[in-house]
């Protein structure tokens, strides 16, 4: 199973066996995540693996997610810093999902204060992993998101691969499952939008972001696979314009 492969089984395993994973597997994983390129040039990251099968260390905070490890992301704090961790985590979940492993985002989720002081960058995010309790795949259809005519307006008749870039990245986690993207589609670019909310809590109004890099990893593993060329830009046009509902994030050009 590859990271393409991934997007349509995964699901988030909330339950898990406290046993140990091989070290050469462990390596492998944190050798897969600091082998991803940025989703933006210039952003430092840095991750760290945090075993926790013998006791309960490293993580605090509501809705915690017992689990025998967690990964988490530190960021500089350059523009689009939480977009891209996003973006980076998501791969590392689609990569345990294709080794067989389980995992869950844990967004409320801290690590204790000398984890953080051992951190070079600002602590972003968590992911808890490890060899699921239950079953650690699901069909797509079982996937609880809203249909495709909610987040997606198609403007002109559009290429099978395209839809299928927009069917990717429909089936991406979020937090509280929210789904804030919001796509405009045309046969040759995608204008994404994060959906604005104004009754939620500024901690969820941030997450949206990373929620957001989720989604474009998704999205952009598709294309890979479909050996779609894109280009990441930032139109000018549709950046002066105040939506009423949505905020626009970048427009992706298919090449």
């Amino acid at each position: 199973m590859n990271l393409y492969e991934a997007i349509f089984v995964r699901k988030s395993v909330r339950k898990y066996k406290m046993q140990a994973i091989d070290q050469t597997r462990l390596d492998g994983i944190l050798h897969f995540a600091e082998s991803l390129p940025m989703l933006f040039e210039g952003i430092s990251v840095e991750y760290k693996i945090i075993d926790n099968t013998e006791q309960n260390q490293g993580l605090s905070g509501t809705f915690l997610v017992k689990a025998p490890y967690y990964l988490i992301i530190a960021s500089d704090t350059s523009q689009n810093y939480k977009i891209n961790s996003g973006y980076l985590l998501q791969q590392i979940s689609l990569y345990l999902t294709a080794k067989g492993l389980g995992s869950c985002y844990l967004g409320s989720a801290k690590p204790k204060k000398d984890i953080l002081a051992g951190l070079q960058h600002e602590y972003v995010m968590a992911l808890a992993f490890g060899e699921g309790d239950q079953e650690v795949y699901r069909t797509a259809e079982k996937a609880k998101r809203l249909p495709e005519s909610d987040i997606a307006v198609y403007k002109t008749e559009v290429k099978k691969p395209v839809r299928t870039l927009i069917k990717a990245a429909r089936l991406a986690p979020s937090s509280m499952n929210s789904q804030p993207w919001r796509f405009v589609v045309y046969n040759n670019r995608i204008h994404v939008f994060c959906k604005k909310n104004i009754f939620l809590s500024s901690v969820l109004s941030e997450i949206k972001l990373i929620d957001i890099g989720v989604c474009l990893a998704n999205l952009l593993v598709a294309a890979e696979e479909l050996w779609v060329d894109v280009q990441l830009l930032r139109l000018d046009n549709i950046s002066s314009t105040v939506f009423k509902k949505n905020e626009y994030i970048l427009s992706i050009k298919l090449c």
